[in-house]
């Protein structure tokens, strides 16, 4: 069998699978459809690096975060320090360097034909033989919310070093306030379309960041919030394209690392990619978070904001860290009886 893989896009996603493979052996070509990597426009956050299957570098990181505040509306569920080990990072030279320094081959300015699975290499249309998927949001095929982001310059946010995350039940989405490269990465996602949530950013910037000066236009994107969906008829998909984000935080750097990595992981050792990638830790997450957003999406906006605001700060933890599971929400929950006969009564309707 042949050992040259094609791997559409160069996420993070792709580009750890790039990285994982070409490592080990095979003749990897990484095809993306823009010049310029890393253009989505998101929070550049990884909150928690411990289950990460590849290092960051020193020089990709741009600031070491240890905490979080998260509200929900304007209550504080969450404020604490030195519980992350996480970063922000410059994801345009992480991802180039991945590519590159393993030996994988990135083509870039490469449109692709899913019909007929073909791809443009340096002006040479060509066949997939094998290939995965890791185009992002445009190939997923569940829920997808809009979220839109602006970079800003702050004197009173200057020194961030924490993530701040602002739960709306009216819109059940998020606004972000979280540390960038040239200044702090505002933004929001929910359930408005983008031109109500251009408007919504706006209004929070002017409530929340004083000083607020606009250094960037403001972008839109998609965010895959249905969970995980690897099946496809033609390719295997990968990070976002399979629904690798956390529905309710809309984290998907982290998970996208997983899941690319795993999956070249599988394919070394000849294991079924998606069976593997059913297994793994952070799908699980993935796939609780997205039962809670089916519930609280179907509450009245005060049955939201009570449940939400009832969760103990550890639930809000693993939360922010994007590890809740059932082991986890138990244990937290075994300190209070009294509010888990609570919110399982809120879950069950």
């Amino acid at each position: 069998m042949s050992n040259e893989i094609s791997i559409i896009g160069a996420g993070p996603a792709g580009a750890s699978m790039a990285y994982r493979l070409a490592r080990s052996g095979y003749k990897v070509k990484v095809y993306e459809v823009n010049k310029k990597l890393a253009l989505k426009p998101c929070g550049l956050g990884i909150p928690s690096s411990d289950d990460l299957p590849i290092k960051i570098k020193k020089e990709h990181i741009v600031r070491v975060i240890r905490g979080a505040t998260l509200y929900v509306d304007e209550i504080k569920v969450l404020d604490k320090d030195n519980f992350l080990e996480g970063y922000i990072i410059n994801k345009e030279s992480f991802l180039e360097d991945l590519i590159i320094e393993s030996g994988a081959e990135l083509y870039r300015g490469s449109s692709f034909n899913y019909g007929n699975l073909t791809v443009k290499e340096n002006g040479e249309i060509k066949k997939i033989e094998k290939g995965i998927l890791a185009g992002g949001f445009p190939f997923y095929n569940g829920e997808k919310i809009d979220a839109v982001q602006i970079i800003v310059k702050s004197n009173e946010y200057e020194n961030l070093n924490k993530l701040l995350i602002y739960f709306d039940t009216e819109i059940v989405g998020y606004y972000w306030v979280f540390p960038g490269i040239d200044g702090i990465e505002v933004g929001v996602g929910g359930y408005r379309n983008a031109i109500e949530l251009t408007k919504l950013l706006l209004k929070f910037i002017d409530n929340k960041i004083n000083d607020a000066k606009m250094i960037s236009p403001i972008r839109g994107a998609k965010i895959s919030v249905g969970g995980v969906k690897i099946d496809d008829e033609k390719l295997i998909k990968i990070g976002e394209s399979a629904g690798f984000v956390l529905p309710l935080t809309g984290e998907g750097i982290r998970p996208s690392i997983i899941s690319g990595y795993e999956a070249a992981d599988l394919m070394i050792k000849g294991v079924n990619i998606k069976n593997g990638l059913e297994e793994l830790k952070i799908k699980e997450a993935i796939s609780m978070q997205r039962r809670i957003l089916e519930r609280v999406k179907s509450m009245n906006r005060e049955r939201r904001r009570e449940l939400l605001s009832s969760m103990p700060a550890e639930v809000h933890a693993e939360v922010a860290l994007g590890k809740m599971n059932k082991t986890n929400i138990i244990k937290a929950l075994a300190k209070r009886p009294d509010l888990a006969i609570k919110l399982l009564n809120y879950m069950r309707g």
